[in-house]
């Protein structure tokens, strides 16, 4: 009788652990994704606004908008996981969560929201590569990359972005997390180890403004292969599930003042 109490304990804790983890990633990417439709939605209206209002004052552009996209669309990943994990951590741990529950969630979601970003942004560039053609200009995409053109040029910029969303997402995640357990100023040396990381994610993927500072500080070192950067774009986005994994798993809840 004993042993199938235990089972059936067993049991619950499993079913209530799954339900938690999908709580968790349903509520993570849920926001992730809704409020970034905003952003994306914005960014591809402006890629369509911007040629046309230049094109019929009779200007030229040798370049689009989608460079400002892929600026700032990491870091709105990077307060996105700040925000849900500040926001669903005491709920979830005074509800009964576990912290393995949380991470597992917000790693999950890091994957969704990943993925969506990249496509998103390709789906940006082409938007704007077809803008360009219907005006009658030469499109190049501004700014450094992977890939700039080829078969696979699509391929690579998808992998490379999704890689970098998720590397952003994690890092906000170990940046509340950490504040979360040590308050501002022990919570701000702790995780300044995730913040570098996310500026070797853009070292690694030819983008952002990791790369524009610290590339030429790096003695204009030679642009890596596709193959490589993404490769060594996996090996960081690796060091921030570690580093997030970390900073929640020995998360503790500190008392209001």
């Amino acid at each position: 009788m004993s042993a199938v109490t235990a089972d059936r304990r067993a049991a619950f804790a499993a079913r209530a652990q799954a339900a938690a983890v999908r709580r968790v990633t349903r509520t993570a990417a849920a926001v992730s994704l809704v409020v970034g439709s905003w952003f994306w939605g914005i960014f591809a209206l402006a890629t369509v606004a911007v040629p046309l209002i230049v094109h019929a004052a009779g200007g030229v552009m040798g370049g689009g908008v989608t460079t400002g996209a892929e600026y700032s669309s990491r870091w709105f990943a990077f307060s996105m996981g700040v925000v849900v994990t500040a926001t669903v951590v005491v709920t979830h741990l005074a509800a009964g969560g576990t912290r393995r529950a949380l991470w597992i969630g917000q790693l999950r979601a890091a994957v969704v929201v990943g993925v969506a970003y990249g496509l998103a942004f390709v789906a940006v560039l082409l938007l704007e590569c077809a803008v360009f053609g219907g005006v009658g200009w030469t499109w190049e995409r501004a700014g450094a990359s992977l890939a700039h053109d080829g078969a696979g040029w699509l391929a690579v910029t998808f992998a490379s972005e999704a890689l970098v969303a998720a590397t952003y997402l994690l890092g906000g995640v170990a940046v509340a997390a950490g504040y979360q357990t040590h308050g501002l100023w022990r919570g701000t040396l702790l995780v300044l180890p995730a913040l570098v990381l996310l500026f070797l994610a853009d070292i690694a993927s030819s983008t952002g403004a990791g790369e524009a500072v610290l590339g030429p500080m790096l003695g204009g070192l030679d642009q890596p292969s596709a193959g490589l950067g993404l490769l060594v774009g996996a090996a960081v986005l690796a060091l921030a599930v570690a580093a997030a994994y970390q900073q929640v798993r020995t998360l503790r809840l500190r008392p209001t003042r």
